[in-house]
């Protein structure tokens, strides 16, 4: 026995390779397997740690009115209810420069919701500040600074804490903004952007915002387990129940103060009125009497003025007398200073224009001659150029005669070096053939002797005979191909010969014949250059000549115009003579009769002068009434001012107060457990998608890993048959010897499991969550227990494969007699393959490609085996891809393809139509909006046999340009749909899960009506559920008219500077609720899912290492088993490449036979997956890109060439003696 199990040990030692084959490919199977299987586990573990870290409420509670002290302790008092907390809330804008982000603010609270702190401290004072990351990266800001904050409404922030001004001490997370999504707000974009933590003593207000629950025994419980939801559903029914009551009370509280405070404004308002009416009244008296007064003082001082008025037209048109005598006096002295100087300018111009006529005359002369020399310069010119012309074309056909002789020489030479080269290359052949003569009759005597030394009976003989004729045809070609070369030589070198002759006196004619071209060349450009010179100075000239003529032409035009200049002058100098004489005779009349003017104004004077002293008087009189008045009116002014503001404040509140109270309705209170807070629920959801994938994707994983261990069990039992026989003659019972089997293949799969266990358990859910940390920024720990339920799972699974195959295959061989076993196995009989049948094929194929074609076609079982390993590794690797395909397409089909609008606006149902359709009007005025298409959107549930599923359902108020908005068409024939105008439009997702198909009909629940409606068209749709009905369906169905309460939008500036401000304005709209852009969902999604491309890459890189141990594995197996026929290669003198190619031929025509059934087995399995992956809410794509196969392939060649390089070397190793020993 111990010679027996260390043999065991010996076989380990020996088939190292072997072992850590099926080693590592169980390893990678288990690990995989136990790994993705626990993933969903820890990231609810490590979840639920954390949650218990922070007292992490289980239920909020928020109030339409608020909650008071009162809702607090109701809460409180309920049986099962552990800790309430109350907490205060407020949305601000944060402004740095022309950046602003949406603030929430939170008060601290003790011992509930507690923020981990990622930097800095927890605030100590009220006026410090806890940030959110986000909040630091958006601002630029930085611990230590300080930040204000602005309400983005009417109310300033004051009104609601006790200042506006912060210190930033650090920054920390919050269990309940645990992802990057920080929610929507009602100020500015509509998108909350970070939050920031509090002093609960900064907020002002008395109401709480929300309260925090915290339940008996539900921290006891892990979270997102049905034990934990039903302890916290059980006490949440039990807080409902408190609904109305509480908020019966808060709104009759609120019915209360309401009316008291427009009682006191009422009052205030009636008194402030009393006092002003009175002063009003003794100032309306004192105002007729004055009145009186002014109206006398008035006719008075109306005559007095018309008086003052016409003394004053009088004087100014006298002084305007003395003013026009005294300048037209000056303008007659300045005439006729002007006439003597024009006289003197005429003369002037007389003599200059004599002499201009005469230097005129001169230069036509001079240009007549210059004109006459530049033509004569021309003509010459022309006959060069012709004389030129001809020596150009004598010199181009010298050249073209010279061009064609060298050409032909040139050709003529490279004839010959193409003669050499072949002459080098059929003597190289000659050389190459005369040895493979020597060679090839070498190999034919050792061929001649074997022959001799074998027997017609024999197994080999007739090979080695086959060989031997083969061999002998080959020497027989080959000496005609000798021949053929030899005369082929022997004609090169002839006309090499003949060439070099004549070279020395070609080359030197050639010579002769460039000089003289380059000297004709030569002399021709001297020529051209002297000839262009020339021309430049002849163009020169007459340029200069045109310009001379020009200014001359201008020069007589300019004389013609001096003459009629001085014509003109001479006649007006006549005519300005005869007007001053004229003019000296009107200033003497004037001059008399402005002195008569001037004694009849000073008489004037002194009347009006008189009865201006008594007026003056009557005015001052007067002045001092009027101030008496100014300080009563003054008076009752300063009343007047100081009580309207009061009295119109008074009168707004009453009127905003009575009208909120007539809107005010009886509050609602939400109740939200954690799977109503997006982070938590969103977080639990993508532990549940790596369940999804862990519920089948590793199990295929570790089945072809289990099949291949399999195979290679059953391989190594088949290849150490005669081990088994001799064993079994040395009297080893059967038992014994399968237990070594067992044993070899229970030590390397169990160690294999176990290792593959501990690895995957520890290593693929850190990875996986660390991803998710990417988007989960507030969980600050990965846990990574170790699952024994999963692993055992994999340690039993390995176990039972490897073990059931590995006694399944000793019990074959068990069964046979000793003497059986101890002889090699019997080779398959050959037969003729299907290939060999066809003549015309068969006959093109060379030798080795028809040894390849025999090897595939005879080892069928070795062949299918290798084909679907090699085909489930690649189905894998395109199940990674295909996933990542169909994940990464959501967002775009769902909001490009399909709901193609931009934004859409949640309406306030409060606001009456006529306010809403002013404030729809002034937003379709708005820059870059296309359309505008109002809708009723509702949370309904659809229910049938098989399942009821929550959905929106969609009523558009006109479906006039609803294809604008939204495409209906369906998913796989991409036929588009009209908007049904009878039954219902839903989703293709909701349709499978409710079981339903065109035609049948589904129960529709809203509120506590249910109608039954009939499905009409069902359509392609990818994120949460919907159901479409037009208004008339829906008004036939509830009997109601619909309330439009969304508005969807449509533009074509998607930039985020233009969403932003579209954003702040719609926002302000009191018929706004909230605002969503399409882009902030296209970008929620992606980052939601992105954190699913680490978990594909861990499934493409596992898949790609497990087809390495595949391929590494299987063809390991090949060789091993094929030694002795690849030994009696290399004895037939193949040399190392040609074995391997030998051997690598097969492995690649293996390779890609099992890339095209990966292609079928990973479409197949990736449909499988897919929907097994996906959640209730979302609807993965269906397609697997082309690139997606591309790189699937592309992988598994990759591996297969390395792992043929690696094969290399066994190759070299193999030992040509041993392996041809005799096993008998």
């Amino acid at each position: 026995m111990k010679a027996f199990w260390k043999d065991f040990f010996r076989e380990i030692s020996k088939n190292k390779g072997r072992f850590l084959s099926v080693f590592f490919i169980v390893f990678l199977g288990s690990a995989f397997f136990s790994g993705i299987r626990s993933a969903e586990g820890d990231m609810k573990v490590s979840a639920d740690r954390y949650y218990d870290d922070v007292d992490y409420m289980d239920l909020k509670i928020l109030g339409t009115l608020g909650l008071t002290d009162e809702d607090l302790k109701d809460i409180q008092n309920t049986e099962g209810v552990k800790n309430v907390t109350g907490g205060h809330t407020l949305e601000v804008l944060h402004k740095v420069g022309e950046k602003e982000q949406v603030v929430k603010l939170i008060a601290l609270t003790d011992k509930v919701n507690e923020p981990q702190i990622k930097e800095g401290r927890m605030p100590e004072n009220s006026d410090e500040i806890l940030v959110d990351e986000s909040f630091l990266s958006y601002s630029d800001c930085k611990i230590g600074d300080k930040v204000t904050f602005e309400s983005g409404t009417d109310e300033a922030v004051t009104d609601s804490l006790t200042g506006d001004t912060f210190t930033i001490v650090g920054t920390a997370t919050l269990p309940y903004y645990m992802d990057l999504n920080r929610g929507t707000g009602s100020i500015g974009t509509g998108s909350i952007n970070s939050f920031a933590l509090l002093e609960p003593e900064v907020f002002t207000s008395d109401i709480y915002t929300e309260l925090y629950v915290q339940i008996d025994g539900a921290k006891e419980s892990a979270s997102y387990s049905d034990e934990y939801d039903k302890t916290v559903k059980k006490v949440q029914k039990k807080i409902e129940s408190l609904e109305d009551s509480a908020c019966d009370r808060r709104y009759q509280t609120i019915q209360e103060e309401g009316q008291q405070e427009i009682a006191d404004a009422k009052e205030q308002i009636q008194d402030a009125e009393e006092k002003l009416a009175d002063a009003k009244q003794k100032l309306d008296v004192g105002e007729v009497q004055l009145s009186d007064a002014r109206t006398t003082i008035s006719k008075k001082e109306q005559e007095l003025n018309d008086g003052e008025s016409e003394l004053k037209a009088k004087e100014a048109e006298l002084e305007s007398g003395k003013q026009t005598l005294v300048q037209k006096t000056k303008e007659l002295e300045s005439a006729k200073t002007q006439i003597t100087e024009k006289t003197k300018e005429l003369e002037s111009g007389k003599q200059a224009l004599e002499s201009g006529k005469k230097e005129l005359e001169a230069n036509k002369i001079q240009l007549a001659q210059k004109e006459q020399e530049l033509n004569a310069g021309k003509t010459q010119l022309e006959e060069a150029k012709t004389q030129l012309q001809t020596k150009i074309k004598e010199f181009e056909t010298g050249k073209s005669q010279y061009e064609e002789k060298k050409s032909a020489y040139e050709a003529q030479r490279s004839q010959i070096e193409t003669a050499k080269t072949q002459l080098e290359t059929v003597s190289a052949g000659i050389t190459q053939i005369e040895n493979a003569l020597t060679e090839m009759k070498n190999q034919l005597e050792i061929l001649e002797e074997q022959l001799d030394k074998s027997e017609s009976s024999d197994e080999t003989y007739e090979t080695l005979l086959a060989q031997k004729t083969e061999l002998e045809s080959q020497i027989t070609a080959q000496s005609e191909a000798l021949s053929t070369l030899i005369a082929q030589k022997e004609a090169l070198e002839a006309g090499i010969s003949a060439f070099e002759s004549a070279k020395p006196e070609a080359e030197v004619r050639l010579e002769e014949a460039r000089i003289q071209i380059e000297e004709a060349g030569t002399q021709i450009e001297q020529a051209k250059a002297t000839l262009s010179q020339k021309e430049e100075e002849l163009n020169a000239g007459q340029v200069q000549i045109d310009s001379a003529k020009k200014q001359l032409q201008e020069a007589e035009e300019k004389i013609k115009q001096n003459e009629a200049i001085i014509s003109d002058g001479e006649a007006q100098l006549v005519q300005a003579q005869n007007q001053i004489k004229e003019g000296e005779s009107q200033i003497l009349e004037a001059q008399k009769t402005l002195a008569e003017g001037e004694k009849k104004l000073t008489d004037a004077k002194q009347t009006l002068a008189k009865r201006r002293t008594s007026l003056e008087e009557a005015k001052s009189e007067l002045e001092a009434k009027v101030q008496e008045l100014e300080d009563g009116k003054a008076e009752y002014e300063t009343a007047k001012k100081d009580a309207e503001p009061e009295i119109t404040d008074a009168k707004q509140k009453i009127s905003d107060g009575e009208e909120e109270l007539a809107k005010l309705e009886v509050p609602t209170w939400y109740v939200w457990g954690r799977d109503k807070i997006t982070s938590t629920e969103s977080f639990g959801q993508d532990a549940e998608r790596i369940s999804n994938i862990g519920e089948f994707f590793p199990v295929i994983f570790f089945l072809v890993a289990a099949l291949v261990s399999l195979t290679t069990m059953t391989r190594m039992i088949e290849e150490q048959r005669q081990q088994i026989g001799t064993l079994k003659a040395l009297g080893y019972s059967d038992g014994k010897i399968a237990l070594k089997y067992f044993a070899y293949a229970m030590v390397s799969t169990v160690s294999g499991a176990l290792a593959g266990v501990v690895v995957g358990e520890k290593i693929l859910p850190w990875v996986i969550m660390n991803a998710y940390g990417m988007l989960y920024t507030g969980l600050p720990y990965y846990l990574t227990p170790l699952n024994w339920h999963q692993g055992g799972l994999a340690v039993l699974a390995s176990a039972g494969c490897t073990g059931v195959a590995t006694l399944a295959a000793c019990q074959k061989e068990l069964m046979s007699k000793p003497a059986e076993l101890m002889r090699p196995q019997a080779p398959k009989n050959g037969k003729r393959i299907f290939l060999e049948r066809i003549d015309i094929l068969w006959k093109h194929l060379n030798f080795t490609q028809k040894s390849t074609v025999r090897n595939l076609v005879r080892y069928k079982k070795r062949f299918f085996m290798t084909v679907i390993g090699i085909g489930g590794c690649m189905g894998l690797i395109l199940v990674g891809f295909g996933l990542q395909d169909s994940i990464t397409a959501i967002a775009k089909n769902q909001f490009v393809n399909l709901f193609t609008y931009e934004a859409n606006v949640i309406l306030d149902s409060n606001v009456s139509e006529a306010e809403k359709e002013a404030q729809q009007k002034d937003l379709k005025a708005y820059q870059g909006i296309d359309e505008m298409l109002e809708l009723y959107c509702q949370n309904v549930e659809l229910q049938s046999e098989k399942k009821t599923v929550d959905t929106v359902l969609e009523v558009p108020k006109t479906l006039d340009g609803f294809e604008d908005f939204f495409e209906f068409r369906d998913r796989v024939s991409g036929k588009h749909y009209a908007f049904p105008k009878e039954g219902a439009a839903i989703s293709e997702k909701t349709a499978d899960m409710l079981g339903v198909k065109v035609g049948d009909t589904v129960e529709l629940k809203k509120g506590d009506t249910i109608v039954k409606v009939k499905i009409s068209v069902i359509v392609e749709n990818y994120v949460r559920h919907y159901l479409y009905l037009t208004t008339e369906t829906y008004e036939s169905l509830f009997h109601e008219t619909p309330n439009y309460n969304q508005l969807l939008l449509r533009y074509q500036d998607t930039s985020k500077d233009y969403e932003d401000a579209l954003g702040e304005k719609i926002m302000k709209y009191d018929s706004v609720a909230a605002i969503s852009f399409t882009s902030d969902l296209i970008g929620q999604i992606d980052d939601m899912l992105r954190s699913l491309d680490i978990v594909i890459v861990v499934l493409i890189v596992s898949a790609g290492l497990l087809a390495f141990v595949v391929l590494y594995n299987l063809n390991n197996i090949n060789i091993t088993e094929r030694q002795r026929e690849l030994a009696t290669l290399k004895v037939l003198g193949f040399y190392d490449g040609e074995v391997a190619s030998y051997v690598y031929r097969e492995n690649i025509v293996l390779t890609l036979f099992g890339i095209i059934a990966g292609m079928g087995i990973g479409n197949f399995l990736h449909h499988y997956v897919i929907q097994t992956v996906e959640v209730d809410m979302m609807m993965f794509g269906r397609n697997v890109f082309f690139r997606s196969y591309f790189y699937s392939g592309l992988i598994t060649l990759a591996f297969a060439l390395f792992v043929n390089g690696m094969m290399f070397y066994r190759l070299r190793k193999i030992d040509m003696i041993e392996s041809l020993k005799s096993v008998e």
